[in-house]
């Protein structure tokens, strides 16, 4: 075989191995955007994908004669199936709210493909190189492939395209990897294939340019009112929907705050727990909460002097401070001299010896553990770095999901909490910890837990001193009775890093109340 063709089929390799790899990922991100638990889906897409592969792989043994025009074909199929996929995705669940069977499908009907072809490949290749060479070449160059998708994807491919349109973006790839196996069709049987790489190009083309269109159709179908901003950062997808007075986020699908009720939120999570503190607090740690809906809160007290905000995605402190309503909703408060903004993940950022500042007051505005990345932020070695920054006489508080829907993660926040701070008592004493929780429309019953050594007693605690617009001091004191009945006895639930039992109490608790 001429160098030349050597080099093209090792091209059409590659051009395999990144597409396949990046479908694999696609599907993958799309359901972990719509269901949440992302190591679930990601493990499903890899078993399903690779189940796939080694179907193909042994329909490869039948494929005999017109080789050429049997990988053209698949190519263009999987250009197709494969450059859609995420619309699909997307739409079977916006319309049905279902998505496992077409993720299946697709999943098999673009695995089997690129499983039909690696072995087809190789044995191309062997007919002008020694087997050793021919397979030893072959793999490199699905690995290289392998390698370029796994990186290009998320830092470049899907904050700058978005999902719908990667798909689309790897079916150009898959046409290319069909125009160059065309090259070794006879010149005077090339007509068809042409028509049909055209037709194919044409309907991805439409489909890229009309992509931002279609799924905002699809999206608007998931929200209950009108989208009036989305975009995919690095780590999630970020929605904002408005109805009259009502301007929500979304990340991931899930609601982050209503402008309707997020006081009945934001309030209770800063002001209840200062109300225990013996002193005013100075200094203030937001982790999570790049909204700055906690930090003006923070800012009604004249005693605070800075305020860290730790958030990992830039992009949601770009909306909420630069752009010219949303950061109207905080007052502008991310903008306040007094605040300093760290662009990190609050674990790390925690753990890094380096870093010896403590505070007054500490508050987790987290989102809930709906996956493992997130799950780690509830953990004991988490709790324990966020003590180690608490100042002798501070507070922390915590979003803690609901009391009421999910009891079981709730309850186990509690017991990690509990657990924490008798590991960080050994050398410390006089450490309390109080939850509470309240009724938001938004999110239904939600709960807090509130830790610190040596702050007021729940009798003892302070008034709230600042000006509010739904929380009373009458109030603040309801929320920690809780019914007779809302813990059953049990086992005593400890989330830390090596289990990550919180994750799958969480997952398992909301889909009782909703069926």
């Amino acid at each position: 075989m001429p160098k030349i063709q050597r080099l093209l089929l090792l091209s059409v390799v590659v051009i395999i191995s990144v597409s396949g790899l990046s479908y694999e990922l696609v599907a993958g991100t799309m359901a972990t955007y719509l269901l949440g638990q992302s190591v679930t889906q990601f493990s499903f897409a890899t078993g399903w994908f690779l189940a796939a592969m080694g179907f193909g792989s042994y329909l490869s043994r039948f494929v005999k004669k017109n080789i050429y025009y049997f990988l053209f074909n698949i190519q263009i199929l999987i250009a197709i199936i494969g450059g859609f996929s995420a619309g699909i995705m997307f739409f079977s669940f916006a319309a049905t709210d279902t998505l496992y069977p077409i993720f299946i499908v697709l999943a098999f009907i673009i695995g089997s493909g690129i499983g039909l072809e690696i072995p087809i490949l190789l044995r191309l290749m062997r007919h002008y190189k020694i087997l050793s060479v021919a397979v030893s070449d072959v793999f490199t160059f699905d690995y290289i492939g392998a390698l370029f998708a796994s990186v290009l994807f998320p830092l470049a491919i899907l904050p700058f395209l978005g999902l719908v349109r990667a798909s689309i973006f790897f079916g150009f790839l898959n046409l290319i990897a069909a125009g160059l196996i065309l090259t070794f069709v006879p010149k005077t049987k090339r007509s068809y294939f042409y028509s049909v790489l055209s037709v194919s190009f044409v309907l991805l083309i439409v489909g890229f340019i009309g992509a931002e269109r279609v799924t905002n159709w699809m999206e608007n179908l998931l929200y209950q009112d009108a989208i009036v901003y989305s975009s995919n950062s690095k780590y999630q997808r970020i929605v904002i929907t408005k109805w009259k007075d009502d301007t929500r986020l979304y990340l991931d699908g899930n609601v982050q705050f209503s402008t309707v009720d997020e006081a009945m939120y934001h309030e209770p999570i800063v002001h209840i727990p200062i109300s225990f503190l013996k002193d005013k607090p100075k200094t203030a740690l937001v982790l999570g909460g790049g909204d700055g809906l906690v930090i003006r809160e923070l800012l009604k007290y004249e005693s605070i002097e800075t305020i860290t905000l730790v958030e990992l995605d830039p992009a949601i402190i770009d909306l909420f401070k630069n752009h010219p309503v949303l950061k109207q909703i905080p007052q502008n408060s991310l903008n306040s001299p007094k605040v300093n903004i760290v662009i990190a993940d609050a674990f790390n950022w925690l753990k890094n010896k380096e870093n010896k500042t403590k505070f007054d007051f500490i508050v987790a505005d987290l989102p809930d553990p709906n996956s493992h990345s997130l799950g780690k932020l509830y953990t004991i070695a988490f709790y324990l770095y966020v003590y180690r920054h608490l100042e002798n006489n501070g507070i922390f508080v915590t979003q803690s999901t609901s009391p009421t829907f999910a009891p079981d993660a709730y309850y186990c926040i509690q017991d990690t909490i509990k657990n924490a701070t008798e590991i960080f008592e050994k050398s410390q004493t006089g450490w309390e910890v109080y939850s509470y929780h309240l009724y938001i429309p938004s999110f239904g019953d939600w709960g807090f837990h509130i830790t610190g050594k040596n702050i007021l007693s729940l009798k003892e605690k302070n008034e709230i001193s600042v000006e509010t617009e739904y929380l009373t001091d009458e109030l603040a004191g309801s929320f920690f009775a809780f019914p007779k009945n809302a813990r059953k006895d049990g086992e005593i639930s400890i989330n830390n890093l090596n289990n990550q039992i919180l994750v799958k109490l969480y997952s398992r608790s909301w889909p009782r109340w909703y069926r």
